[in-house]
């Protein structure tokens, strides 16, 4: 009877490692939320704005801002993005069930496009935000919200023009300035603004160790949206970053000017906090 009983626990522990096992591999890693990907040429166009608004030199705030892609910036070094939900853990899903909820949207939606707006916003953590126009990623937010009950709805519950995507961090000290001074710079310049083209949905870094592939958007839903955008912001277009801050020398087509137009100011000219999920990856 007492080896019989001992098979029997040793047969119950090993049932009970399978399942921890299986729950560990299918697990997210914390804070992971899911997203919506560029393709390379608008991917290649915000990363060029970033980079040039870090290597700028010239104004009060030269030195002070790190793009995202940049380790020192504390992002994870995440690749431009749309955020569309957030706080996965309260779905009570594994990293498949998720997974496939973000197949089932991704199906039903197409690539859809938009554009970066003159908009800078600036967080109270320093992260540096800029407005985007892309109707149809709102959409695709509120389709994975409808399909993952009990995750975060912040990113599906915003309007048109509160959607904003990050550029990187803000390491100075007068964050209501170096919104206001973005967004005048860039309100210039609408027309050399970076479009957008996004193509796939995915999970962000954090789901890790789960996979985290991007999922092409396939369906017809969205396909043509934002009024027939082109590209993206390419090299020899050139952007400037305000008055005497052009950047020469050859760094991606950027060219120094004299003067520069100047329009509305920027929605975010205060450093307040808003939302509960973590941008930027």
């Amino acid at each position: 009877v007492l080896a019989r009983s001992r098979v029997a626990l040793c047969r119950e522990d090993a049932r009970a490692r399978d399942a921890r096992r299986a729950m560990s591999s299918d697990a997210l890693g914390a804070h992971a939320y899911a997203r919506l990907r560029f393709d390379d040429v608008s991917e290649h166009a915000v990363s060029h704005l970033a980079q040039a608004l870090q290597w700028h030199r010239g104004s009060a705030f030269e030195g002070q801002f790190i793009a995202q892609s940049e380790p020192r910036a504390g992002m994870g070094c995440a690749p431009p993005h749309v955020a569309l939900v957030s706080g996965l853990e309260g779905t009570g899903l594994g990293g498949e069930g998720v997974t496939e909820a973000l197949r089932r949207v991704a199906s039903a939606h197409g690539p859809a496009s938009g554009r970066v707006l003159p908009k800078c916003k600036v967080m109270q953590n320093g992260c540096v935000l800029v407005g985007i126009d892309c109707p149809a990623s709102l959409r695709i937010a509120q389709a994975l919200s409808a399909a993952l009950p009990g995750a975060d709805t912040y990113y599906a519950s915003q309007r048109p023009d509160q959607q904003l995507i990050t550029l990187g961090r803000f390491a100075g000290t007068d964050a209501a300035g170096f919104a206001a001074w973005l967004s005048e710079s860039l309100a210039g310049q609408r027309t050399l603004l970076p479009e957008l083209r996004c193509v796939s949905v995915q999970l962000s870094e954090e789901a890790h160790p789960f996979p985290n592939p991007q999922i092409a958007l396939t369906g017809m839903s969205g396909a043509g949206d934002g009024g027939g955008l082109g590209g993206g912001l390419g090299p020899g277009l050139g952007l400037n970053l305000g008055l005497g801050l052009g950047l020469g020398g050859g760094f991606g087509g950027f060219e120094s000017v004299s003067s520069f137009s100047t329009g509305g100011g920027g929605f975010g000219s205060g450093a307040a906090s808003s939302g509960t999920a973590a941008f930027g990856g």
